[in-house]
């Protein structure tokens, strides 16, 4: 996948910064200067080329501004892609299977078809087993539930 890029907020972005060091009576080379950074780096910047947020902030320091006076520009906030339902309904999973552990669902030892079962009856979903494993053993990782296997099979319970 090709890297992104948003020229179009960078460039709003370079141009602000480079008013206000002019503003503040700045050559580039005084940035340079204060921030350690090449000219080239800069004037990258001013130009709405790619950045990392570190020099960014470090740029506007020097000027004397808080980064915040810069990014204070209309944006249409959402996401570049929307989310798909599938991915919501995998993402509230998680949450779904959460409850069952602070409910004490979890109280027994419960094999991954039993949770995929639970899950499609208490909520009218059609999940595979295979979305359901992948959540419990994050949960496992992550020390919420532990793992018993039996004849080949993984059971989960409450740590």
């Amino acid at each position: 996948m090709a890297r992104y890029k948003n020229e179009k907020l960078l460039k709003a972005l370079g141009e602000r910064i480079k008013a206000r060091r002019i503003q503040a009576e700045l050559e580039i080379e005084d940035l340079a200067a204060m921030t350690g950074f090449t000219y080239n780096t800069i004037s990258n910047i001013e130009n709405g080329l790619e950045t990392y947020i570190s020099y960014f902030i470090q740029i506007c320091f020097a000027i004397g501004i808080h980064p915040k006076e810069i990014l204070d520009i209309e944006l249409e906030i959402k996401p570049r892609y929307a989310l798909t339902p599938d991915r919501q309904e995998k993402s509230r999973l998680t949450k779904r299977i959460k409850t069952y552990i602070q409910k004490d669902y979890f109280k027994e030892e419960r094999s991954t078809r039993e949770v995929t079962e639970k899950l499609n009856a208490d909520y009218k979903l059609n999940f595979l087993s295979k979305n359901v494993s992948v959540i419990l053993n994050r949960l496992t990782k992550e020390n919420t539930l532990k793992v018993i296997k039996k004849e080949g099979k993984n059971f989960y319970t409450k740590k």
